[in-house]
């Protein structure tokens, strides 16, 4: 199939698109479901579903918030098809440029990101995906309520209880600061 050149230049936007997203719709997806391959499989499939979506001569206002919400989709989808398993958050270690991630930016004390990453499957699991979004994904507050549906206020709320609940966690020395 040859492209006109209005479809050529999308697919050039897609592509710098995909070049863009592609690594944090990855880690997003396997943060949520533990699982290398599922993540790569969900991670085309997001983008197959967008460019079909482009391709039928859609809009997109927010195209990171709009893959993210076709990735959250397919995460359900999945959590559906099979029974939900526990995810280790310690072999996140693994991942490629896990080390580099937005989490060491915000809290460059390495003892307390491995912390986190403990202490995040501890949470509830929307408290859990709206952390994901915020400080790894690093998705604005407005990214998560075009992804969740949830009121910018809600999405406040549960960042607070969230971090409240981590911080509650916390070994008695790294709250006294030490």
């Amino acid at each position: 199939m040859i492209l006109d050149k209005k479809q050529n230049n999308l697919g050039e936007e897609f592509l710098t698109a995909y070049d863009s997203y592609s690594k944090g719709i990855w880690r997003h997806i396997y943060l949520r479901l533990n699982n290398r391959h599922l993540a790569e499989d969900l991670t085309s499939d997001t983008f197959l579903k967008a460019w079909q979506y482009i391709m039928e001569g859609k809009e997109i206002k927010n195209f990171k918030a709009f893959l993210y919400q076709i990735a959250n989709n397919l995460i359900i989808d999945q959590y559906r098809q099979k029974h939900k398993e526990t995810v280790s958050l310690e072999e996140v270690s693994e991942t490629p440029d896990i080390e580099k991630i937005s989490v060491e930016k915000k809290i460059d004390d390495e003892a307390m990101v491995d912390f986190i990453k403990k202490r995040l499957n501890e949470l509830p699991d929307d408290y859990k995906q709206i952390v994901i979004f915020r400080y790894i994904d690093e998705l604005s507050v407005g990214e998560i309520k075009n992804i969740t549906g949830k009121s910018i206020t809600n999405i406040y709320v549960i960042i607070h209880r969230a971090l409240k609940s981590l911080k509650q966690k916390l070994p008695k020395y790294q709250k006294n600061g030490k």
